[in-house]
This record gives C-alpha cells, structure tokens and sequence, in this order.
C-alpha cells in the first residue's frame, strides 16, 4: 500500500478477468488535512492508486499505469459520508503482455469514478505515453 493506513480490505473477490472489492476508508487519514481540511474528499490520484493496487493484490504481481485513456469524475467521495467505497475492474491482457482496464468506483447505485486504463508490469521496461 502506497499510503499506509488510507484504506482497509474488506471484501475482496478476484477472477481470471476481473476484481471486485469493497474497501474501507480511514476519515482520519492525515491526507484529508490537505484535501481538504474543511471538506475531506479522497483525491483522483488516490483513487487511481486503489485501483492499482486492487489490481494487483488480484493478480499478485506489481503493475504501473502505462496510460490512462480517460478518467471521469462523476462525484466526490467524501469518507465519513461514503465510508465503504467498491471497486470494481473488468480487465484483458493485450498481444504485448500488459492489461487494458475498465473500471468503476461506486457505492450502491452511485457511481463516483469510471477509469480506463492500460497497465504494465512493474519489472517489464516501457515508455509512458502522456
């Protein structure tokens, strides 16, 4: 975990083309006193960074973000009102060996964040495309 004690599992499901997670975000976290102190709200790196890591607690390998095709903020996810985030990935390992992902951060019918992605090994080299 990037940021220790951000979030815990608490529920986790893994398949052979998706992950399924359900986590639990810590409203105490020292990072809301910067974003923002007034407003706490989980920032949009963070949430790629749960994806990321979700994925890779499914797959048991370590994944960088080679590309993000679009990422789409719908609502903010504030801890003390959502405190139980899910996350859900539906993933395809392409011809060159890396996963190109879709995926949803939601709360019951509430959908937060939609991101879609392509991600590499951590160990294979590769040059990031921005």
């Amino acid at each position: 975990m990037l940021i220790p004690d951000f979030y815990t599992v608490v529920n986790f499901h893994a398949d052979k083309d998706q992950v399924n997670a359900r986590i639990r975000l810590n409203p105490g976290h020292e990072v809301y006193q910067g974003h923002f102190p007034e407003q706490p709200v989980v920032p949009g790196v963070i949430q790629l960074q749960i994806i990321k890591e979700m994925l890779e607690k499914g797959l048991k390998k370590k994944l960088l973000f080679k590309k993000v095709i679009s990422a789409k903020y719908y609502s903010m996810i504030i801890p003390g009102e959502t405190p139980e985030p899910e996350i859900s990935i539906q993933f395809k390992r392409t011809e060159e060996g890396e996963l190109k992902i879709t995926s949803q951060i939601n709360s019951g019918e509430k959908v937060f964040t939609k991101v879609r992605g392509v991600l590499s090994l951590k160990n294979k080299s590769f040059i990031p495309v921005f």
